[in-house]
């Protein structure tokens, strides 16, 4: 189950990964790179849903056996929510206009952003792998979580509030925002999640 866990993990932080590439094809107008990006990041969220429905078959296998089968259920399906997440960003990311994006210079707090994303979700599986390999070692990997949030956190304001400043479209300002507000969501579950992880870790 654990493995099963890592795997779901793992195809999380890769649809992250492919998020980023999709925001850099976008935005060199590169559109079959846009295209493989989306291709790989949908098969990715469907990877982490597969996991999630394995992992749910498993443990309803198990009944009342194991104590912490509650919080790795939970952490599974937080796990398909940051991936939901992940595939809205891609799809009003899509939808937004290049042209005033450079003109403010928001290219760049759009790269920083999903660098920090793929950077905390990336700390995030290492503490589910170390429920699989090293359990003693999840409190110390998650305070590398809370940084990178906090890291995030300071981004996301920033980024914001340059965003109502420079941006004069109001569509095009209320499509970004709605993208930097799921970033940060995705940041505040990345951190629920570690949270889980030291849950379960503690009944291994």
């Amino acid at each position: 189950m654990l493995a099963v866990l890592l795997d779901e993990s793992r195809r999380m932080l890769d649809a992250a990964r492919e998020l980023a590439n999709l925001n850099a094809a976008l935005m060199l107008n590169e559109k079959e790179g846009a295209a493989r990006a989306s291709d790989s990041l949908h098969l990715a969220i469907s990877d982490v849903e597969a996991f999630r429905r394995s992992l749910s078959r498993q443990l309803a296998e198990v009944g009342s056996m194991m104590m912490n089968r509650e919080d790795l259920l939970r952490a599974a399906y937080t796990m398909e929510t940051v991936a939901s997440y992940i595939e809205s960003i891609s799809f009003r990311l899509s939808q937004l206009k290049i042209p005033p994006l450079k003109k403010s210079n928001m290219t760049e707090d759009l790269r920083t952003l999903f660098d920090l994303i793929i950077d905390i979700l990336g700390r995030t599986h290492e503490t589910v792998r170390a429920l699989h390999f090293n359990p003693a070692k999840v409190n110390e990997l998650i305070q590398s979580v809370e940084k990178a949030e906090r890291q995030m956190d300071e981004k996301y304001r920033t980024s914001i509030t340059k965003a109502m400043t420079e941006i004069d479209d109001f569509k095009e300002l209320i499509l970004l925002k709605d993208v930097l507000e799921r970033i940060e969501t995705v940041s505040d579950l990345s951190l629920s999640l570690a949270d889980l992880v030291m849950i379960i870790s503690l009944g291994l």
